[in-house]
């Protein structure tokens, strides 16, 4: 299965995204500087979707740094001209304390855009990326 597959069905299945199949033939993808991790990266699909995958290895990582991820993947969805940004933290365990955490500060910073969506997933489910 080659990477562009998995990353569409990763887009597709796991963060419910409802693309059009036609956006997935052009795929970018690099690390993504702003975040200590370097298992973060970038993937830009079709000209319009801009996702941001972040692997949290604990707490203080998450606290420090969800908002100024949110707050550069939306510049850089404004700035390039997409569509839409998604913010994709992976997690080894505690999936639901994530999940609180990261929708509290998203509400905060999002504040009514449509155009982003954040999404707590298992390190699993970023294992064929």
């Amino acid at each position: 299965m080659n990477k562009e597959y998995r990353i569409k069905k990763f887009v597709q299945k796991t963060l419910g995204c409802t693309c059009p199949d036609k956006v997935f033939a052009e795929i970018e993808e690099e690390p993504l500087a702003l975040l200590s991790s370097s298992r973060s990266r970038s993937i830009t699909i079709g000209g319009r979707l801009l996702l941001y995958i972040w692997n949290i290895k604990g707490p203080h990582m998450f606290q420090e740094d969800l908002l100024a991820m949110l707050e550069a993947g939306k510049r850089e969805r404004d700035g390039r001209g997409l569509n839409r940004f998604r913010a994709v933290l992976a997690v080894d365990n505690d999936l639901q304390h994530y999940e609180k955490e990261a929708a509290s500060y998203f509400s905060q910073y999002a504040d009514r855009d449509d155009r982003m969506n954040i999404h707590v997933v298992s390190t699993a489910d970023l294992k064929d990326l």
